[in-house]
């Protein structure tokens, strides 16, 4: 047992435990007439009795909520129910950074959930601990004081990798955590309208304003609060979204996760990004330390088309192809291209004609939310599930990818097709038992 540790658990110790042994070695002391060494050896003995009782009760504490993570995130992703493939477990115990075998671990700690495939994106669930209330708190409620930042490699991760900002070709995927989304299904009673500037100005230099709602954080946080922390063990249950691109999936993965002092973060938006990668430093007030981490790969359908699926943008009569819709249990996958699209995804701001060519990346993006936004799939049973516009869209040898998702998951032997822009397309027939976990 290290200091910390002892220190720890010395301080959950009763006094009235002491006070017993204190009494019980005065009667000893009476009846045998001992050295008084014999005070401070069966003293020794009980707190250290104690002690072992208190740690197999935090680590009793520690598993049973393990254990009610992962049945949540089973049951909120309705993993049995629609037989998901690609959703993996971990056990209680880390793997070894040094060993790749499982071992007990210390503090302090990352205690990896589950994860599961959505998309290119890898989902990570898992836990942090020792996390004090008091972080976690300005974690939910601070306005980015503290975050939780995390990296990803399929190589031992440098030291310097986390003291540099992230750069799109870098072998060490790095960015922040989430808190697991949950909501009981009741957000929609709680938007709240805000509005913000776009960020990019147009040619006269006037930013323009764009107004969208989000869920009220008033009533969003304490849910996240209560549905991510525990205050007995001090745990932190978060996720994260890997690309994998960056990370290969089908080797073992170094996890790492520390916390960080938000403020430390590049605020001032007025500095070049290249002054701000050299003198990028962050403060960390923790380390969670690295666990390797395995994962399974989920199951796809794609339609079979026997060309593509060709759309005109109304907006100035573009061509965009769909050349592949994918699904699997959680997501939506496309593959399109469109006009001008190579150069609209290399704008660079000091470049002349950079605003026009904004202007028409915006209207492609219109276009693409309008085809996912009105999508739709269709089941065996006549019902339907209405798809969502894409977060992002990488692009990657001549082809964009969009993707629409959901936070649970559907049984993809069931959907019979997919309505785009109003013309039915069918999914070829997927027998349930190839799609086991």
């Amino acid at each position: 047992m290290n200091d910390f540790r002892l220190n720890r658990a010395l301080t959950q110790i009763d006094e009235r435990f002491l006070t017993m042994v204190d009494r019980k070695t005065m009667e000893v002391q009476a009846m045998k007439q001992k050295a008084v060494r014999t005070k401070k050896i069966f003293r020794i003995i009980l707190i250290a009795a104690v002690i072992a009782a208190l740690m197999g009760a935090s680590a009793y504490a520690i598993s049973s909520i393990h254990t009610a993570r992962q049945e949540r995130i089973e049951a909120q992703l309705q993993i049995q129910e629609n037989a998901v493939s690609g959703y993996t477990e971990y056990s209680e115990l880390a793997q070894s950074e040094e060993q790749g075998e499982a071992v007990p671990k210390p503090e302090p700690q990352i205690q990896l959930i589950s994860s599961i495939q959505r998309g290119d994106h890898q989902e990570i669930y898992f836990s942090v601990s020792p996390v004090p209330e008091e972080i976690a708190h300005r974690f939910f409620f601070g306005n980015m004081e503290i975050e939780f930042t995390y990296a990803a490699s399929n190589e031992p991760i440098p030291e310097d990798s986390w003291y540099k900002a992230g750069q799109i070709d870098s072998p060490v995927h790095k960015s922040f955590s989430n808190p697991v989304p949950y909501t009981e299904g009741h957000e929609a009673e709680h938007m709240v309208t805000r509005s913000s500037q776009t960020g990019l100005p147009d040619e006269n230099g006037v930013q323009s304003w764009v107004t969208f709602e989000v869920v009220d954080p008033e009533w969003f946080l304490p849910i996240l609060m209560e549905h991510s922390y525990d205050r007995e063990t001090e745990s932190l249950m978060l996720m994260c979204s890997v690309y994998r691109k960056t990370v290969d999936f089908s080797k073992p993965v170094y996890f790492s996760v520390r916390c960080l002092d938000g403020p430390s973060v590049w605020t001032d938006f007025d500095t070049p990004i290249e002054d701000y990668t050299a003198n990028y430093s962050p403060v960390y007030l923790e380390d969670y330390g690295t666990v390797i981490l395995e994962a399974s790969d989920t199951a796809f359908i794609s339609l079979v088309l026997s060309e593509p699926i060709h759309l005109v943008n109304p907006a100035d009569n573009g061509n965009l192809n769909i050349l592949d819709i994918r699904l699997s249990a959680n997501c939506v996958e496309w593959k399109v291209t469109y006009d001008g699209m190579e150069k609209l995804h290399n704008l660079s701001p000091n470049e002349e004609g950079f605003h026009e060519g904004f202007e028409k990346q915006l209207q492609w993006i219109g276009f693409q939310d309008e085809i996912l936004s009105s999508a739709y799939l269709t089941f065996e049973d006549g019902s339907t599930q209405q798809l969502t516009p894409s977060a992002a869209a990488p692009y990657e040898n001549g082809v964009v990818t969009l993707t629409s998702n959901w936070n649970a998951t559907i049984d993809i032997s069931k959907v019979k097709s997919i309505t785009v822009m109003g013309t039915t397309y069918s999914f070829p027939q997927l027998r349930t038992e190839s799609v086991s976990p």
